[in-house]
């Protein structure tokens, strides 16, 4: 699905244009990926995992745009991407049709400017237009500044999956599963 762009204005008073990329925002959404991954241990993945060319990142973003139920959408400042959140459904069943997951990232020197908060409202309503009826996600358990955020949109905790990452230095985290109703 596509998000049409829309601009908000940001707590330190620069503009930012919420939408969805396309084909061509494929090398710098890659940078971006790259970027999130090697800030923060709360993501999925190390920098080295992301194996995707550009080619790769293309058809995907290709796919977004002409999807009815996945929709991508990315926080850029300047004409370059600084944050992204993707919804995607469940599974393709009749039976799981009601449910999201969803995933949102954003760059180290962009947090505390209110990007997450515009793009989680933006998914939401994308969520709605789309026609689920409630999005989930997972949340390392530290992460308290993104799970303060969920908290704030009317996410609440249903469950925790111990020892769901092994980093590399052989420690664990857990997370904690999250919903809410659309």
């Amino acid at each position: 699905m596509k998000y049409k762009p829309k601009s908000v204005t940001l707590k330190n008073g620069i503009s930012c244009i919420l939408k969805s990329p396309g084909p061509e925002d494929a090398p710098t959404v890659l940078r971006m990926l790259y970027t999130t991954s090697e800030e923060t241990s709360f993501l999925s993945r190390y920098p080295d995992e992301i194996d995707i060319t550009i080619i790769q990142e293309q058809q995907f973003l290709q796919h977004c745009l002409k999807s009815k139920q996945d929709l991508m959408i990315c926080a850029f400042i300047q004409g370059n991407p600084v944050g992204s959140v993707g919804i995607n459904p469940i599974a393709l069943h009749e039976r799981y049709a009601h449910r999201a997951s969803f995933g949102i990232s954003i760059c180290k020197d962009y947090w505390g400017l209110g990007i997450g908060s515009h793009l989680l409202t933006a998914a939401l309503s994308g969520a709605r237009e789309i026609g689920f009826e409630q999005l989930e996600l997972e949340v390392v358990c530290t992460n308290e500044r993104a799970i303060a955020l969920y908290e704030k949109f009317g996410f609440y905790t249903y469950g925790t999956r111990e020892q769901c990452f092994k980093y590399r230095d052989g420690t664990y985290a857990s997370e904690y599963l999250m919903m809410r109703k659309v």
